[in-house]
């Protein structure tokens, strides 16, 4: 017989966000702060730039970035998440294809 108590449960709704930025700014760090943390976590530097317009949303990020961002924020491994895909013109090129 199929469990019956999820039956009458509202429709799944989008969770609150809170942009990147305001997180930050939330926890007391600067934009230099996070950058020298990544930096440390990846092994190279991401601009200034490039946090900021991830922070706003006018960039993506690469799973590699975004794991990076959430140990630099103190989040959980998955906390953040994205429907971002890498454009094909920045994959590489597979010979014969």
């Amino acid at each position: 017989m199929p469990d019956m108590r999820y039956d009458k449960q509202r429709k799944r709704v989008t969770p609150p966000h809170v942009s990147l930025e305001a997180l930050r700014n939330a926890l007391g760090l600067r934009q230099t702060d996070v950058l020298a943390r990544m930096g440390d976590i990846l092994g190279r530097d991401i601009t200034p730039g490039a946090l900021s317009a991830i922070e706003r949303g006018h960039r993506g990020a690469s799973p590699e970035v975004l794991a990076a961002l959430e140990i630099a924020l103190g989040l959980r491994d998955g906390d953040l998440v994205t429907d971002f895909e890498p454009s094909h013109s920045r994959l590489p090129k597979v010979a014969g294809l």
